[in-house]
């Protein structure tokens, strides 16, 4: 008996870790237009006073900061000291980042490095374009349902079709923070099948309403990670011949990176 009351503690423990880690990816992945409280609640499937509770927690930890006038929670400096211990051993953002600029000089759109997170994708690199509207969508640090954005497309449409599946099962309750929520998972089906046969993929109105997206997947894969470049821009729809053309920029971009990568190794 007390061995299965151990193992109890020990399930109730780990359940508490998974369910303040998903109120951290939800703050970060509404950092940028407001976490609120009833936000996470409904991004994370807790109930608003478990919700309450955890955010409370982590913002007592310093993982989390409130905004009194927003009723808003953001990343905290916890979470920054942590990401610092990190930064020595990560060359991702440095190593690409002289292709994310000449991608955002070429297009003059802003352009965005897009990694994979589990069933999220998050933003490691962004430069503006210089169109006189820009589009900024997301910001460094910033999370995504895998499907939702150019980038975060691009990168599902490169993983098997059963993992396909237990993303959109495991992203639903997110998706419905997203425009078009209700028909998601089979639009985002549809968009990777296209994005397959196309080698890029476009993504229109799903981070937000009048924004559309091309994004172009890092191949072959490096290491652990999964990474894509995608461009944004203010635009109902993106003409078929205009979205091969930028996603030919981008592939040239990523071509040339890895060249010089292997020029340097040899």
């Amino acid at each position: 008996m007390a061995g299965l009351k151990a193992e109890d503690g020990s399930m109730a423990g780990a359940q508490a870790i998974r369910r303040a880690m998903d109120v951290v990816r939800a703050v970060a992945q509404f950092q940028r237009s407001g976490a609120t409280l009833s936000r996470i609640a409904h991004a994370t499937g807790l109930s608003t006073s478990t919700a309450h509770r955890i955010l409370r927690s982590l913002t007592e930890e310093r993982m989390l900061r409130h905004d009194e006038p927003t009723r808003s929670y953001r990343l905290g400096l916890l979470a920054f000291e942590i990401g610092l211990a990190t930064q020595a051993e990560s060359q991702v953002q440095p190593y690409w980042r002289e292709a994310i600029e000449d991608i955002a000089r070429k297009t003059r759109l802003t352009t965005y490095l897009m990694a994979r997170s589990d069933c999220e994708a998050v933003c490691l690199l962004c430069e503006q374009g210089t169109m006189r509207i820009r589009a900024m969508p997301v910001e460094v640090g910033q999370r995504l349902p895998l499907g939702i954005g150019a980038g975060s497309l691009a990168i599902l449409a490169t993983i098997p079709e059963d993992e396909v599946s237990e993303v959109l099962a495991a992203n639903e309750q997110r998706f419905r923070m997203f425009p078009g929520s209700a028909a998601q998972a089979p639009v985002i089906l549809e968009r990777v099948a296209q994005s397959r046969e196309a080698g890029f993929a476009v993504s229109s109105g799903s981070v937000a309403d009048g924004l559309v997206g091309v994004g172009v997947p890092v191949l072959p894969r490096r290491g652990l990670l999964q990474l894509a470049i995608s461009v944004s821009a203010v635009a109902d729809v993106l003409d078929t011949d205009e979205a091969r053309q930028i996603a030919g920029v981008i592939a040239a971009a990523i071509r040339n990176r890895l060249k010089q990568a292997q020029d340097i190794a040899a």
